[in-house]
């Protein structure tokens, strides 16, 4: 009996042990529980402080058991939340990494809810880093989730988001337009399905569509989406040549890109009190130098938005040049509509029949539609030759008629090409003679 008594004295204070890691587990649980409610109140007014308050809960949940399904499952909500605030500040990459690792730990838990709204963000976050095939994945899975659920409210934000961000870079206009208009029909917000579909049409040069749909995003109470309608009724009457409607609209632009500028602001001041605050307390916690980041990211971001608004307001007094020169303009634009592979493009754009295919143009007939076309856009070709000078005449044909905004379609008709080597022919001249580039063909085109 004597010998053992140290045995059950060791006992005890394992028990004893084993009880305090359990509490300590406990409480550390329960504060990161707090902290993530708080963060939820906090992320509509101050996405810093929602920022660390989430990167506080995640630093005390690595305290905790990362087996315990509770931690697991608070770890990822917090992931997503957080992944949220950094990609509205600019940090794409670490966002869809928490999201991902989210999506992980959601897929070993039942219930979908958390998981669709994971794969939603991750869509998001990917189709900004113009990752565009790896967004259609999450959003597609995320719409089947929603759908399964029957959440029809879920489904018609997700659907909304897919147009916008694949369809639309990918160029699926008609699929845009047909899934848009099942979201604004089943409760997704209509000024941004308005703003959608108004550059959908625009882009499919069906200008009619496009002013209906772009007035009425006009109406929305968000600047930034009345800022972006602005725009494209600009260039839609830049591209009539109602240069009286587009400085209305150009003016009306800046108006809204001011307010937008002015929201941002607001929240740059929140910000900076914060980080004055967190500096006072010195703070030590990791995410402090996440929140660090975002400051930076958010100044450039400031300094981005003033370049662009001065670069515009150069814009504006080009064009009030341009209105001096009007006349002679429309001169060179009404040659350019006469000439023989302008007229040939627009029928075949109108309706592509036997007689429309069956066509024959001279190289005399080409060599005065690009000549016509460096009248009509400032020496566009030229412009070419001087970033890119390995472009052959058939490259700058195809290019010229890229920057009149004739589809892909049509394009491969007046090269005697097949859609799919048309669809490499232009391939090859963005990877081999355009060099490395992160943007479109279409995008380097319309920028020239």
């Amino acid at each position: 009996m004597l010998r053992s008594k140290p045995h059950i004295t060791l006992v005890i204070l394992l028990t004893a042990i084993l009880f305090a890691a359990c509490q300590s587990n406990s409480r550390q649980l329960e504060k990161a529980r707090a902290l993530y409610e708080q963060g939820l109140e906090l992320s509509p007014e101050n996405s810093v402080a929602a920022a660390e308050t989430y990167s506080e809960a995640l630093l005390l949940l690595d305290r905790c058991n990362p087996d315990h399904p509770e931690v697991r499952r608070l770890k990822a909500l917090i992931e997503d939340q957080l992944g949220t605030r950094y990609w509205k500040n600019g940090l794409k990459e670490e966002a869809l990494n928490l999201h991902l690792d989210a999506i992980e730990i959601f897929r070993t838990m039942p219930g979908s809810m958390a998981l669709t709204n994971a794969l939603q963000n991750a869509g998001r976050v990917a189709a900004s880093l113009h990752r565009v095939e790896e967004a259609r994945q999450y959003y597609e899975e995320a719409l089947q989730l929603a759908q399964t659920q029957k959440n029809k409210q879920l489904s018609m934000d997700v659907l909304l988001e897919l147009c916008r961000d694949v369809y639309m870079e990918e160029g699926e206009y008609e699929k845009v337009i047909e899934g848009v208009t099942n979201a604004l029909e089943g409760g997704a917000r209509p000024d941004l399905c308005h703003l959608t579909l108004g550059m959908a049409y625009y882009y499919m040069e069906n200008d009619a569509q496009a002013v209906e749909y772009l007035t009425l995003a006009t109406q929305s109470g968000k600047a930034g989406v009345r800022m972006s309608a602005y725009q494209g009724l600009y260039l839609i009457d830049e591209l009539q040549g109602k240069y009286q409607e587009a400085l209305e609209c150009f003016r009306l632009f800046n108006e809204n890109m001011m307010q937008a500028h002015g929201e941002q602001h607001s929240e740059a001041v929140q910000r900076i009190q914060k980080d004055y605050e967190l500096q006072a307390q010195k703070n030590a916690l990791q995410a402090d130098q996440k929140i660090k980041t975002i400051y930076f990211c958010l100044i450039v971001g400031v300094l981005v938005v003033a370049l662009v608004l001065t670069l515009l307001l150069l814009r504006q007094k080009t064009l009030k040049n341009k209105l001096m020169d009007e006349e002679n303009q429309r001169q060179f634009e009404t040659a350019l509509k006469k000439n023989k592979v302008f007229v040939t493009a627009l029928a075949l754009t109108e309706q592509i029949t036997v007689s429309t295919v069956d066509f024959n143009l001279e190289a005399s007939e080409w060599n005065d539609y690009l000549e016509l076309i460096d009248l009509v856009y400032s020496d566009f070709t030229k412009k070419l030759l001087d970033h890119y000078p390995t472009l052959t005449k058939t490259d700058l044909q195809i290019c010229s008629l890229t920057r009149q905004g004739f589809s892909n379609q049509v394009i491969s008709i007046m090269m005697n090409l097949q859609t799919n080597s048309y669809a490499r022919r232009k391939y090859r001249i963005k990877q081999e003679k355009m060099g490395a580039d992160n943007r479109s063909f279409e995008e380097i085109i319309n920028e020239i």
